[in-house]
């Protein structure tokens, strides 16, 4: 009886606050689309892809007039010739096969990094914000089935990731 009297008490002592901690989500993937930063990144990018993949279609058509030029002529110069053209040409097209693989990867590369620099900031904004606001875990939105709407704290970062 005592025993059972003492774990009441001891229950009724305790402030039920501190057996709760705060879980909080916050959708990342929006935070990189709609944020100011994100927006301005994401334009960044696809102006550069963008003019290159200008660049690579007006090279392209230029080695297709190219390639109607170097056919046009066959009957006319000797079979020497015709296939040292054709080599020529056939290098040119390779090199610029390559340059075009080496420049989207640079350009892949270059979108990954200007992300990560972004994740990193919305990284170091969540654990400034986890700890004024005594939040002990932060989810990504997508890894969560199911909360409460009170838990989603992304409007919140966002303000702060804007200013």
């Amino acid at each position: 009886m005592k025993k059972n009297i003492f774990f009441i008490f001891f229950f009724f002592l305790i402030p039920f606050n501190s057996f709760s901690f705060e879980i909080a989500i916050v959708d990342i993937d929006y935070l990189i689309n709609v944020s100011k930063k994100g927006k301005k990144i994401q334009n960044e990018l696809k102006n550069k892809s963008d003019n290159q993949f200008k660049k690579f279609q007006n090279q392209e058509k230029k080695f297709k007039d190219t390639e109607k030029n170097i056919k046009s002529k066959q009957n006319v110069l000797s079979q020497e010739d015709y296939k040292k053209e054709v080599v020529n040409f056939t290098e040119k097209v390779k090199k610029y096969n390559i340059d075009k693989k080496k420049t989207i990867t640079e350009l892949n590369k270059n979108k990954s990094q200007e992300i990560a620099k972004l994740l990193k900031e919305i990284n170091d904004i969540l654990i400034q914000y986890s700890k004024e606001n005594k939040i002990i875990t932060i989810l990504d939105k997508k890894n969560v089935i199911i909360t409460k709407s009170e838990n989603d704290i992304t409007q919140k970062i966002l303000k702060i990731l804007d200013k």
